[in-house]
C-alpha cells in the first residue's frame, strides 16, 4: 500500500512540475480547446470526403489519438526536463530504480490523457450527434485504458533515447505523426500497403481502435474478437515496457561513457 501511495505522490509532483508554469487559461487552451477543434476538423473532413455517412468511427479514432500528446510529449520528455533542470546527473547517480521512477511519473499522464479523450468524445456527442451505447462502456473503457498504457510505454521507450541525443523533440514529433497516419484513425489500416499494414499492427492504438470501432459499428457485438484486439494491445504495451526498460539501461550506460548527460 505504501508503494502505491509513493507511486501516486511521485506522479502528482512530476505532473505539477511539468505543467505548473502554465496559467489556467493556457492549460484550457491546450488541453480542452485544441482537442475540441482537432476532433471537429478531422471528423468534418471525413464527412466531406466520404459523403453523408456515420462519422462515429472517425470521432472515436481522433479522440483516441489525442492521448499521444500525453504519451509522447508528456511521458517522453521526462528525461529532457530532468536534464534542463539540472537534476539528471543526480538522478542517474542515485541508487533509485530509474525505470520505476519514470513509470511513476507516467501515472498522471495516463489520467490526464484519458480525460482528454473523453473531451474529444464529448465533442462528438454534442456537436456531431454521435451515440455511445451504455452497454458497451465497460469494454470501451478497458480498450481506452489499455491503449493509454501502450502509448505511454512507447513514450517511455522514445524518452529513453533522450539520454544520448538533444533532438528528442524531432523523434517525438515524427513518432506522433506516424501514429496518426498508420493506426487507422482516419481510414482503415486495410487500405495501407502490405508492409505499412503489418507495421500498423505493432503500433499503439491500432488494436484498441479496432476493438472500439467493432463495439460501435456491430449490431451483434463479437465480444471474442473485441477481447482479442484488447489482449493484443495489452501484450504490445507490456512488450514496449520491457523494451523501454532495456533501452533505458543501455542508454544510461552510453550516456555515461559518452558524457552526454548534460548536452542541450
Amino acid at each position: 500500500m505504501d508503494s502505491l501511495v509513493r507511486l501516486f505522490r511521485n506522479g502528482l509532483y512530476s505532473f505539477k512540475g511539468l505543467y505548473g508554469y502554465l496559467r489556467p487559461e493556457i492549460y484550457v487552451l491546450v488541453k480542452v480547446i485544441n482537442p475540441i477543434f482537432q476532433v471537429l476538423f478531422f471528423s468534418l473532413v471525413a464527412r466531406h470526403a466520404y459523403g453523408n455517412i456515420d462519422i462515429t468511427p472517425f470521432v472515436i479514432g481522433n479522440a483516441f489519438v489525442l492521448c499521444m500528446y500525453n504519451a509522447f510529449f508528456g511521458v517522453g520528455v521526462n528525461l529532457v526536463s530532468e536534464r534542463s533542470m539540472g537534476t539528471l546527473k543526480i538522478l542517474i547517480a542515485s541508487p533509485a530504480n530509474k525505470f520505476k521512477l519514470f513509470v511513476s511519473k507516467s501515472t498522471f499522464h495516463v489520467l490526464d490523457g484519458t480525460l482528454t479523450v473523453f473531451i474529444g468524445l464529448l465533442t462528438g456527442i454534442i456537436f456531431l450527434n454521435i451515440r455511445l451505447p451504455l452497454h458497451i462502456m465497460p469494454h470501451f473503457l478497458l480498450a481506452l485504458i489499455v491503449a493509454m498504457f501502450t502509448a505511454c510505454s512507447m513514450g517511455l521507450l522514445i524518452g529513453s533515447i533522450g539520454l544520448i541525443t538533444r533532438d528528442i523533440n524531432l523523434l517525438l514529433n515524427v513518432s506522433s505523426m506516424l501514429l496518426m497516419a498508420l493506426s487507422g484513425v482516419n481510414f482503415p489500416t486495410e487500405k495501407l500497403p502490405f508492409f505499412l499494414e503489418k507495421l500498423s499492427g505493432i503500433l499503439p492504438l491500432t488494436n484498441a481502435l479496432k476493438a472500439s470501432k467493432l463495439l460501435i459499428n456491430s449490431t451483434i457485438i463479437p465480444y471474442e474478437i473485441v477481447g482479442m484486439y484488447i489482449l493484443k494491445e495489452l501484450i504490445l504495451g507490456v512488450f514496449y515496457c520491457i523494451i523501454a526498460y532495456i533501452t533505458l539501461k543501455i542508454m544510461e550506460g552510453l550516456a555515461k561513457h559518452r558524457a552526454t548527460l548534460d548536452i542541450y
